[in-house]
């Protein structure tokens, strides 16, 4: 889509550093180049595309092959470090830019590394508005984004975190409008979960575990949910692959470092659902659902059908939980029988999370049977709509 010029002018303050600028080969919205070049959580890159690129219309189109800058400095690279490259100490600084610019490498939208082409991506929102989130993130109520109001007569509106195939998310109905829901799938970070092999490649339970939290997260989004998902990868999106890459880059709401340590680990993640809870509650909203959602990991020759635990001493949960099982038990009944059970257990995320919660085993990890269930990706969409199904009812 894109063809990149090196930048011609547009100096700052500080010329040692110049606007990235692209031509682009067919027209498209500013949010559609936002999300290209990760940059589309936050409200003070598209005001400062439009200022750069003299554009006066927030919902202005923008023209097949003409050029425009990005909000994204270019720094020279000294070939030492980015510290010394930008002139600011900063660690976090650095490994939050180093991070982005192995982003777009991941994206296919740099094709080669500061370390190899000397140019070091450094986006506007670093240094003026990492504290200013946009408001219409997967994590608020949506809104319809500019130029894309219908796709097939259908309203849609665009989420980057599920990737540039899946990204553009029909609204079918509003049946789930005001509604809040958590989605959060295990392990992630550090902790790849349960893992085993398979032709000599790993299977990680945090990816498989995190792409069907996905699924889930965008079927409830498609009537109008208010979603949030807790473990997160943007780099990620949903995937339709057998084999997902293992990576360690995964983040915790709104955009924390995951602990090596498996209980500050969760801590972290309940803390962050709870707070989002209490304001809720204090808006009057008191029906709040988490759906956790994990691999199991048993004997290579131990079968299981996707199991759920509830929240004890809680009726909704159990509810909730019995609803999602009946929905398995009917779906499944098309093809055999289900035998996936129900119970309640001591953990963590039952225990500690202040909304109505479900957690979710999706089957055994080493077992050649359920391994389909978790790999084929027609498999991992259609589980994802039956719990989804089940959880929203």
């Amino acid at each position: 889509i894109f063809s990149f010029m090196l930048p011609l002018s547009s100096f700052r303050e500080d010329p040692s550093r110049v606007y990235l600028n692209v031509r682009l080969e067919r027209a498209m919205t500013i949010s559609e180049l936002m999300s290209k070049y990760l940059l589309n959580e936050y409200d003070c890159n598209d005001e400062q595309f439009r200022k750069i690129n003299n554009l006066t219309s927030k919902t202005a189109s923008l023209s097949k092959n003409k050029i425009y800058n990005l909000p994204i400095w270019i720094y020279d690279y000294n070939g030492k470090s980015i510290r010394s490259s930008i002139g600011n100490s900063d660690l976090d600084l650095a490994k939050k830019i180093q991070s982005y610019n192995v982003d777009l490498q991941k994206k296919g939208v740099r094709t080669q590394s500061y370390q190899q082409n000397k140019y070091i991506y450094v986006p506007y929102h670093f240094f003026n508005c990492l504290d200013k989130r946009k408001k219409n993130t997967l994590e608020d109520e949506p809104v319809f984004v500019e130029g894309s109001e219908k796709v097939r007569g259908v309203a849609t509106r665009t989420y980057a975190i599920f990737g540039r195939k899946y990204q553009d998310v029909p609204l079918l109905d509003k049946k789930l409008r005001g509604r809040i829901f958590y989605v959060e799938g295990g392990h992630g970070g550090p902790d790849p979960g349960a893992m085993t092999k398979l032709n000599g490649r790993s299977l990680c339970e945090d990816e498989y575990a995190y792409d069907v939290s996905l699924r889930v997260a965008r079927e409830l989004i498609t009537h109008g949910a208010t979603v949030y998902i807790i473990n997160r990868d943007l780099n990620d999106g949903i995937r339709d692959g057998d084999y997902l890459l293992c990576d360690s880059d995964e983040r915790t709401y709104p955009d924390l470092k995951v602990p090596a340590a498996h209980k500050p680990r969760l801590t972290q993640r309940s803390d962050a659902i709870n707070a989002v809870y209490e304001k809720y509650l204090k808006l009057g909203i008191k029906d709040q659902r988490l759906i956790v959602i994990h691999v199991d990991s048993r004997g290579k020759s131990e079968q299981t059908d996707t199991f759920l635990y509830y929240q004890s001493g809680n009726e909704a949960s159990k509810k909730i939980a019995r609803r999602m099982q009946q929905t398995l038990e009917d779906r499944y009944a098309r093809y055999r029988n289900y035998k996936g059970t129900l119970s309640t257990r001591d953990l963590h995320m039952l225990r500690e999370c202040k909304p109505t919660t479900v957690y979710v085993e999706l089957g055994n990890l080493r077992n050649d049977f359920d391994r389909k269930r978790i790999m084929i990706k027609n498999n991992r969409q259609t589980i994802a709509l039956w719990l989804a199904e089940g959880f929203m009812k």
